[in-house]
């Protein structure tokens, strides 16, 4: 028996496809060693024993392919060459014979992965971009590859063995290896994945139970590895114990069941489909003289249509009445009715949100194209080669409109596709109507078909070109899978340069309510013409190449095709700037090198701000004419200056006016040297002047998105700004090695000296919009008009930070006084869900601030709702003013039952940064400021949502924080809570929430929010900006002396987590339990 393996393995390894094959695995290994390698932690080196794990593990998904292709050439090797019934009138054993068949495949498919593994550490080690453990140790690679390399690899032969011995269907292991990767995503959605844990909480029982079924591993590799230590990941490999070690014996046995039920289904004689017992009927000959009689032909475009017709019905029977269709359908609706579902529950931490179009059509662009592509990939082979595959093809090709075979294929290929994607949008429609949202969006369901069915036409008959081309069904497909991932699969990006070529890729992106795909749909549709462009003149060009006639006619299509071609990809990349990576960390080293000199240089302060600001929302664009009022606030006097203006801005104008000394910049990063220097307390102003607009082909920024409705800019960032930018540093350690760089500027730690500058403004903004439109600035609005069709509103600001933004989008409105407070909400007409409920949290919010901490400092609260092109927060609070995105507050479904009440933290929280980080609390920037802000946010939410929900309700939301932090430390050098910031934020978020809800309960709410109160009182605004051990300070002044060890453990324990237990009357009573250290 083994010369059938060694004949195996030596039949496959003489095919150059194989050879192809090893070395597109032998790139793709080492560029994702290279490029792609993931950093799950910010001081986790990217080769820790535990990041290889995780790097081998999703790795392992390849294996599916891997095998899939070679089980098309190894388990179906006699079935092609017809050459079954010879091997089984030899005397070899049927069952040695299979297992021999099976270990080459293993071999094989194990090879392949090997290869890849051992491209991937040699790019890794070859890199020098990321932050590396020294030395090279063996074991942390050969683990993960047994753990996930050879058995998974087991799993999927022995899976992919049953199926094409039982079923002896090429289609059928196709779908097979596409249902174990669905398997594997799904499994994802419930486990405890770095990139998923922070977003998405399971629960504990949740991830327990996809740690112990997840076919691949991955979910027990999390699960085990989830109260591990950073240096624990860092310098060793994650224990194959507990839930890790019952899944992967497990697996293994499932393996080798799989084999065993293999091997027994082995048959070298073909299944036939049909067994249905025929009567013999005796034959008998009869001479019949029948005279030949020449008939005459009648071709015309009839005939030739009816032709075609017949071709696509062909195609049509055998697709639709094959088992392969079904089995991909109920894939599909199985795949993405579960992201479908997952995207509407969200979690344990989000709320339920309203099944919605653009929610549900969102979710379909962002996997059916991939998957779609895929299916097709296998299902264009088969129809092109099946008449080759049954032998008639000989007989076929001899009729007069054989040659018209190609467009039946073209119409049966564009039904399929349509079906495929009628089923996507049959189910969404299902799920709005079994989760009661009746109003249906064609408009998003219409983007579904431009993002989808199209690209997926255009790819299928790059495929069908491809095919008809290549001479051998295996190479064409081979060509069909590299072609799918070079163009269609997400890896396109790093592969393809220019944005244009990419024209077989779907699309990812976002949908409002407010304005729908809006510019990236027309921008893709010209991407779409640019490539039915190209593949139709390349389908000329082969045809032509091919047929004696019409020349002229097929020149002339060529170059109708290119110059529609032409045409649209000029379109498409009208405004294109090509961000080149190195170009970019050069200009950043040589900005750092030219002006950190500026870091410790004094620099003027602004004062005042006054700006206008014209919106144009159909021209993506905006205008700014500013001015500012600047002083020197420090004790000796400036002799240069240090301008920043963004880069993706037109500077039309830019003057700094000092007494009479008048200075103009014509550049985005300019110094001015001042003959007479600024002295201390003396003040200048800046004029300035500039404009931006945005191409759909270069993307938007998700905090400066001027869009035709729900434009959302945190404008203040775009502001000329004096000194230093520290932001534009480059913070890899390699890179700064290589560009010969110091050390990158640090937070400022706790312990540092403090500097008392007022750097707070007064703020007035005059901002125009159209007249269909309401804008909405920082502070509180004056007053407001029209003229000449638009929209003007003047908004004012008095002492609060440099920060600022603007929106403008066709708002209702609904506005209620409180207790002479005015609360604003400005949202999409189209759905007013939660407006009511928002109203009435911040009443509550308002009071129990106003209550606990102090006077509110303006008249009014404004909330306004802003597009999902936003995203990055679900609120921010800016004085008087708060943004929400329209995702997450405005379509969150609150009435279901158990379901997050996240209108209530919403507003909790922001409401709270009126007291906590907006112009009372103004932290100074150092370690610990994030605790001063998000921290004591977050307490205040915990303890509006027990106000309203009772103190159980609100003990489950701590808890889920709970779980997140648990989740998130692993990754990150454990820290005080003192000295938490938006590095770590986690710990200001999830940590800070548990700390200040334990200190409530230690030493009562009502001390707790005196000390806060005493707090803001001596430390807000224009008192010196405070740090977190003021806050310290005044909480251990308000408690017993008794408690202030517990106290002090609380901020510094590296190791804090909540306990539950049940009380005698049933209920839940969860409480906290430390585990202490010294400080």
């Amino acid at each position: 028996m083994g010369s059938i393996f060694l004949n195996d393995i030596r039949m496959t390894l003489r095919q150059k496809s194989t050879y192809g094959a090893l070395m597109a695995y032998l790139g793709i290994g080492f560029w994702v060693g290279y490029k792609l390698n993931i950093s799950v932690g910010d001081n986790l080196a990217i080769n820790a024993p535990y990041s290889v794990g995780f790097m081998i593990g999703l790795m392992s998904l390849t294996i599916i392919l891997m095998a899939t292709v070679l089980a098309f050439s190894v388990l179906f090797k006699e079935a092609d060459a017809n050459f079954g019934l010879i091997v089984f009138s030899t005397p070899v054993r049927k069952r040695g014979f299979a297992l021999m068949r099976f270990c080459s495949f293993f071999v094989l498919t194990l090879l392949s992965f090997f290869i890849l593994t051992v491209a991937y550490v040699i790019g890794l080690h070859a890199q020098s971009s990321g932050q590396m453990n020294i030395g090279f140790h063996l074991w942390h690679y050969l683990y993960p590859f047994a753990l996930f390399g050879i058995t998974n690899t087991l799993l999927v032969c022995g899976i992919l063995f049953f199926v094409a011995q039982k079923f002896q269907n090429k289609l059928l292991v196709a779908v097979t290896g596409l249902l174990l990767y669905i398997v594997y995503m799904v499994s994802m959605v419930f486990t405890n994945a770095p990139f998923m844990a922070q977003s998405l909480p399971q629960s504990l029982m949740a991830q327990r139970i996809s740690a112990l079924v997840d076919v691949f591993g991955l979910s027990a590799y999390f699960f085990e590895a989830k109260d591990l230590t950073l240096a624990q990941r860092n310098l060793g490999v994650v224990p194959f114990s507990n839930s890790l070690l019952v899944n992967r014996w497990g697996i293994a046995i499932l393996s080798f069941g799989m084999l065993y039920w293999g091997i027994r289904a082995f048959s070298f004689l073909p299944i036939y489909k049909n067994n249905v017992k025929r009567k013999t009927i005796p034959l008998q000959l009869e001479h019949a003289h029948i005279p030949f009689i020449a008939a005459d032909t009648w071709f015309h475009p009839n005939t030739k249509w009816q032709a075609i017709v017949s071709f696509i019905k062909i195609d049509m029977i055998y697709l639709f009445k094959s088992i392969a269709l079904v089995a991909v359908s109920v894939l599909l609706l199985f795949y993405v009715g579960m992201e479908m579902y997952g995207d509407i529950d969200m979690g344990i931490r989000m709320p339920q949100l309203y099944a919605s179009s653009g929610l549900l059509a969102q979710t379909i662009n962002s996997i059916f194209y991939f998957i779609g592509a895929l299916v097709m990939v296998y299902f264009v082979n088969d129809i092109y080669w099946r008449s080759n595959a049954s032998g008639f093809s000989i007989i076929q090709d001899t009729t007069y409109y054989a040659k018209e075979k190609w467009l039946g294929h073209v119409g049966s290929i564009v039904i399929l596709v349509s079906y495929l994607t009628g089923l996507m949008i049959l189910e969404a429609l299902v799920f709005q109507i079994l989760f009661r949202f009746f109003v249906v969006d064609w408009q998003a369901y219409f983007g579904v078909v431009i993002f989808n069915t199209l690209p997926l036409l255009l790819f299928s008959f790059f495929l069908l070109l491809v095919n008809s081309i290549t001479q051998k069904k295996s190479l064409a497909l081979g060509i069909s899978i590299l072609v799918f991932l070079v163009f269609a699969s997400p890896i396109s990006k790093s592969l393809i340069n220019n944005p244009v070529l990419r024209f077989l890729s779907g699309y990812n992106g976002p949908y409002s309510d407010f304005l729908g795909y809006g510019p990236y749909l027309s921008s893709f549709l010209w991407r779409l013409a640019f490539g039915f462009s190209l593949v139709t003149a390349l389908f000329l060009i082969y045809h032509g190449a091919r047929s004696q006639g019409r020349k002229a006619i097929n020149l002339l299509g060529v170059m109708a095709c290119m110059s529609l071609g032409t045409i649209s990809g000029f379109r498409f990349l009208d405004g294109y700037k090509k961000r080149d990576k190195d170009v970019e960390i050069t200009e950043r080293a040589d900005y750092e090198k030219t002006y950190r000199s500026y870091q410790n240089s004094p620099q003027p302060t602004i004062s005042d701000v006054t700006a206008r600001i014209d919106l144009y929302p159909e021209s993506l664009a905006y205008h700014i004419k500013g001015n500012y009022v600047v002083k020197n606030k420090q004790i000796r006097s400036i002799d240069s200056i240090l301008l920043n203006i963004p880069e993706d801005f037109e500077l039309v104008s830019l003057v700094y006016q000092h007494k009479n000394e008048r200075h103009e910049v014509g550049t985005h990063i300019s110094e001015i040297h001042l003959n007479e220097g600024l002295s201390p307390q003396d003040s200048a102003t800046l004029a300035f002047e500039l404009r931006y607009q945005w191409k759909p082909i270069n993307g938007h920024e998700s905090f400066n998105a001027i869009l035709k409705n729900g434009s959302f800019m945190r404008i203040s960032r775009f502001f000329p700004t004096f000194g230093y930018d520290e932001t534009r540093e480059i913070s890899d350690l390699e890179l700064r090695k290589k560009q010969r760089l110091g050390e990158t500027t640090l937070l400022s730690p706790l312990e540092a000296q403090r500097i008392k500058v007022d750097d707070f403004i007064n703020l007035s903004l005059q901002i125009s919009t159209p007249e269909d439109q309401v804008a909405i600035g920082t502070g509180e609005l004056i007053r407001r008009w029209k003229n000449e069709e638009r929209n003007y509103f003047e908004y004012r600001a008095t002492a609060i930070p440099f920060r600022f933004a603007v929106a403008s989008a066709a708002y209702a409105t609904k506005e209620v006084d409180h207790n002479g407070i005015a609360i604003r909400v400005h949202y999409n007409p189209i759905r007013g869900h939660n407006v009511d409920h928002l109203i009435a949290n911040a009443r509550l919010a308002l009071d129990y601030c106003i209550k606990n901490f102090g006077p509110y400092p303006f008249g009014s609260v404004t909330f306004a709702e802003v597009s999902a092109f936003t995203k990055g927060f679900a609120g921010t609070a800016y004085p008087a003013v708060i943004y929400m995105t329209e995702n997450m507050t405005f379509n969150a479904n609150i009435a279901t039952e158990q379901n997050q009440d996240v209108v209530n933290e919403l507003a909790g929280h922001e409401v709270a940064h009126f007291w906590w980080g907006t112009n009372q609390i103004d932290p100074d920037y150092r370690e610990g400021h994030a605790m001063l802000t998000e921290s004591l946010a977050m307490y205040t939410e915990m303890m509006l949502y027990k106000q309203m929900h009772g103190k159980a309700k609100m003990m489950e939301r701590v808890a889920i924080h709970q779980q997140i932090y648990d989740a998130e430390k692993g990754f990150h050098e454990e820290s005080s809570l003192l000295k938490a910031s938006t590095e770590n934020l986690h710990m200001a978020y999830s940590k800070g929430t548990v700390v200040f809800v334990e200190l409530s309960e230690l030493i009562g709410e009502q001390q707790l929010n005196l000390a806060l109160k005493i707090f803001l009182e001596k430390h807000g605004h224009p008192s010196a900006k405070p740090i977190s051990t003021d806050l310290l300070h005044e909480i251990l002044g308000v408690s017993d002396k008794k408690l202030h060890r517990k106290i002090l453990d609380l901020f510094e324990e590296k190791n804090i987590s909540l306990s539950s237990s049940d009380t005698h009357d049933g209920k839940c009573k969860i409480g906290s339990s430390l585990h202490l250290a010294s400080i």
